[in-house]
């Protein structure tokens, strides 16, 4: 059998072939590469299916802040002790007698002596009532006894005839302070009536 010679290449001819060689070894080599990758994630794929089938759960280890637990607990603590100071002053012998010096609230009816009370986490001396006035006409009222040594606030609010308000006197020569609270509903008959004045805690 005759062998037909293979002329060496040359020029264009070799350059062209020595590029295919190169296209072809590095097809290869991509291969390689992601065979092997894809390798990988499916066998960490088979293990994780084989732990949830075995009931083996996987968890990162918490670091917990314990810095907001401290800080919980101190609110707390400090919460309990003022509430300890309130109970304390109310519970402190001494009169449950409003200043001397607070405005008459027109057509005031009590519901009973005043008490030494907690209120809103504060100790107060605390007197209830009605009146058949408006709270806004009760507010008037006591709007009219301002004087230059004491400070005076009006606050509240009147929606749909119903109405909340407050009036509250600071006595700047012995710091005393008195506060009158009004609330009617807009089906209400009378307003109710809340006075109060601070405790001292005790020293």
């Amino acid at each position: 059998m005759k062998r037909t010679p293979v002329l060496p290449l040359t020029g264009i001819a070799a350059i062209a072939a020595l590029a295919l060689l190169t296209r072809v070894a590095s097809a290869q080599d991509k291969d390689a590469q992601t065979g092997d990758i894809d390798a990988k994630i499916q066998k960490a794929m088979d293990a994780a299916d084989a732990d949830v089938k075995n009931g083996v759960k996987v968890k990162m280890p918490e670091v917990k802040d314990t810095s907001d637990d401290d800080d919980a607990k101190e609110e707390a603590k400090e919460e309990a002790k003022k509430a300890a100071e309130a109970q304390a002053a109310v519970n402190a012998k001494g009169p449950a007698e409003l200043p001397a010096w607070t405005p008459t609230v027109p057509q005031f009816t009590a519901s009973g002596p005043a008490a030494r009370k907690v209120v809103d986490g504060e100790p107060r001396i605390v007197q209830v009532g009605t009146s058949p006035l408006t709270p806004e006409a009760l507010a008037d009222a006591w709007d009219t006894f301002k004087k230059p040594t004491f400070s005076h606030e009006r606050t509240g609010s009147q929606i749909n005839d119903s109405a909340d308000l407050s009036v509250t006197f600071r006595n700047g020569d012995d710091g005393t302070e008195v506060k009158m609270e009004v609330e009617r509903k807009a089906d209400g008959k009378v307003t109710h009536v809340t006075l109060s004045s601070p405790i001292a805690l005790p020293q």
